[in-house]
């Protein structure tokens, strides 16, 4: 699948879970925390908007036009990195040789490998997945274009041309698929490293570099079809992520007490954002719960200041004298970092000291598919819960009761 049709599909299910997130987002928070009635409203000339709107469209497209030609002048003349690996020959020695192996080979009997360092060329180097994601976007904003008529349409269908013919070589076209941090992000590792004298400064590759850190010349990330970009910055999908799972956390227990109360100022501050009752079980849903950090066990050394546990959400049920917490972390990662997730739940619990534990890491699945990846220990269970970003709500919302009927046994039975 090409990618700009990867992308698209990313930025609908990002879309769907906003959507399915929003209602009690809007509903509960917005209106309290922001104030919106002290906000003054003037009249605004729609037409001037609309123009104002297509004058930045195409200075988005000129702008796009002056990255390509930046692109083309830079060519494949990059700084290159190169990394060490060994290779075993047979025939002669193509390497570095390296006798400490070399002696070993033949001690086991091995008389016909010889052991040689070899270096490879590394192309992933910040310089050159700043080129690569310059392309990305040039490429959104030509396509955007493209099919619009008029000189823009022709200018664009000529720009998608030559960028096609520049992605189809190397090393642009194996590094279209890597993984890489957002454009500024890349732009300012790359200029620190011309500072560091690793670039020449004032060359087409720095001139690339403050486009992209220039507010003024920088391909704006608020018009047309490239408005998605700024969630690509991981902090931004980051916390986008653990709003959207509020919002999922609210409806589902809104739906659990409909008599509960929301405290959209806590979003804030360090109180309750929800409080319910059930069956004489007191709920407390806190967002980014500091005050799990009194009970910490681990000190720094030298400051002798406690270790802070922040998780983004915790659950505390309360029955009688008893309660049961319940620790949740939204991350918005890939499937291959479960363990890493894992492992950060564990971490709350080491530090903490809670028993019993129970650690939940909310992640997206960006599949489709629905997964729980567990650990348990005793009276300590960690998990990974994977969701789909289109279906999560109604997931969560079944889930909840369940998970809180657990922890009414758990608390009835101590």
């Amino acid at each position: 699948m090409d990618l700009i049709d990867e992308a698209r599909d990313k930025q609908r299910l990002w879309h769907a879970a906003v959507r399915s997130a929003l209602g009690p987002l809007a509903a509960y928070l917005t209106p309290e925390n922001y104030g919106l009635s002290t906000v003054s409203l003037s009249a605004v000339d729609s037409a001037d908007q609309e123009f104002q709107a297509e004058i930045d469209t195409r200075l988005d497209l000129a702008r796009a036009a002056q990255v390509i030609d930046l692109i083309e002048t830079i060519g494949c003349d990059l700084p290159q990195s190169y990394r060490h690996y060994v290779y075993y020959c047979e025939d002669r020695i193509d390497g570095a040789l390296l006798i400490p192996r070399l002696v070993r080979e033949r001690a086991a009997g091995r008389f016909r490998r010889i052991p040689v360092l070899r270096a490879a060329r590394f192309a992933e180097t910040p310089e050159a997945l700043l080129v690569s994601e310059s392309m990305r976007i040039s490429s959104r904003i030509a396509s955007a274009w493209q099919n619009r008529g008029g000189a823009e349409g022709r200018l664009a269908g000529t720009l998608a041309q030559r960028l096609t013919a520049m992605e189809s070589r190397q090393p642009w076209a194996s590094l279209r698929s890597k993984p890489r941090p957002a454009l500024t992000s890349l732009a300012a590792t790359v200029k620190s490293r011309t500072i560091a004298g690793w670039n020449l400064p004032g060359a087409p590759l720095d001139r690339l570099t403050d486009a992209m850190l220039d507010g003024s010349k920088a391909v704006s990330e608020a018009a047309g079809p490239i408005s998605y970009l700024v969630s690509e910055d991981p902090r931004f999908e980051d916390r986008l992520f653990e709003l959207i799972c509020l919002g999922w956390l609210l409806g589902a227990l809104k739906a659990w007490d409909p008599a509960g109360t929301v405290h959209p100022r806590n979003l804030r501050a360090s109180g309750p954002i929800f409080t319910g009752e059930k069956r004489a079980f007191y709920l407390r849903l806190f967002y980014q719960a500091s005050h799990v950090s009194q009970s910490a066990r681990y000190y720094r050394r030298g400051s002798n200041k406690p270790l802070r546990a922040i998780p983004d959400f915790v659950l505390e049920l309360n029955y009688k004298d008893r309660s049961i917490s319940l620790l949740l972390d939204a991350k918005n990662r890939v499937l291959s970092s479960n363990s890493e997730i894992l492992y950060k739940m564990l971490g709350y619990r080491e530090n903490l000291g809670l028993s019993p534990y129970f650690g939940l890491g909310i992640a997206p699945a960006y599949d489709g598919k629905r997964s729980l990846d567990g650990v348990q220990y005793s009276q300590r269970l960690a998990a990974v819960l994977r969701l789909p970003l289109k279906g999560g709500a109604d997931y969560v919302k079944r889930a909840l009761p369940l998970w809180l009927a657990r922890f009414e046994r758990s608390l009835d039975q101590a």
